[in-house]
């Protein structure tokens, strides 16, 4: 019974949320605003363990060497590592802004691999944030998107509030999936919430801690499929990481794949996915902006 009113209410929250950013976009078509806006791409996956932040924070780091101006949101709130990552000092999260205690810039933290970061935090706060911590989280986060070329948003590996308001409001969205019997439903799962309210996003897949490319296509293939015949939704295909130890040595020594082992499998692996990204935001750039207040 208590686990009944507890879902009602979260989908109250989010069906709020999403009437309110509608709004928002109404109001921002009327005034007619041309402002420049970042390609926002929203990186998730339907369970933990998959190494979404590591992929997260190379991708990153990929796009940054290519010139662009990016910043990654750690929106594991409360749980957030990609400063661990990056070797960045952690003085002002989300916590800070959502309270007033600091503004934007202050919480913004340039690490010494060509791009920002906003991190998550540690604090159990940030783990359940209202609907009106949300609304201003993302009103704070607006001037980022005439500053960036692009905006990475690694989220929690849970169906908390903000998490799913992030899959239900922007418009690209990349699942990372692992090649384990559990991750396709898990997957699958994601993919279904996503769909209920944002019908429109492009939504992708990377298979990641894969051993061999043959196994990450037929991981993609099956879950494509079903997305196709049973939610009427094709995928896009971003590749695999394959498995490789320099990914835990990069980890440990705090520097990205492509400054310590350039030729490295995962690597290469990670520099197509990158280019991949890239081509679909060349044959998809009149869809992929960040919507009004988001």
């Amino acid at each position: 019974m208590h686990s009944d009113q507890s879902s009602n209410h979260a989908k109250l929250v989010i069906q709020k949320l999403l009437k309110q950013t509608q709004e928002s976009s109404e109001s921002d078509q009327n005034k007619k605003i041309s402002t420049p806006r970042a390609r926002v791409l929203c990186v998730t996956s339907g369970k933990g363990g998959t190494g979404k932040s590591v992929l997260t924070y190379n991708i990153g780091f990929h796009f940054a060497q290519k010139g662009c101006q990016v910043t990654i949101l750690d929106a594991d709130m409360g749980l957030g590592n990609i400063h661990s990552l990056s070797g960045t000092s952690l003085n002002y999260d989300l916590v800070n802004l959502i309270h007033g205690q600091m503004d934007l810039d202050d919480v913004i933290l340039e690490t010494d691999f060509g791009f920002s970061l906003i991190s998550g935090g540690k604090s159990a706060e940030l783990a359940n944030l209202t609907c009106h911590d949300f609304r201003k989280l993302t009103d704070y986060l607006e001037p980022l998107k005439s500053t960036n070329d692009l905006i990475l948003v690694d989220t929690a590996s849970s169906f908390s509030l903000q998490t799913t308001a992030f899959l239900h409001t922007l418009n690209e969205i990349i699942v990372v999936v692992p090649p384990d019997p559990t991750a396709i439903p898990a997957t699958l799962t994601i993919i279904r919430s996503i769909l209920q309210s944002n019908r429109s996003a492009l939504i992708g897949l990377i298979v990641n801690q894969v051993p061999k490319k043959r196994m990450a296509k037929e991981v993609f293939s099956e879950i494509n499929q079903i997305c196709i015949l049973e939610l009427n939704k094709k995928l896009i295909d971003y590749g695999q990481v394959r498995t490789d130890s320099n990914i835990g040595l990069s980890v440990t020594q705090q520097q990205p794949l492509q400054l310590l082992t350039p030729n490295s499998r995962a690597c290469r692996d990670i520099s197509w996915t990158t280019d991949r990204i890239e081509w679909v935001g060349r044959q998809q750039s009149n869809r992929l902006t960040l919507p009004p207040n988001l």
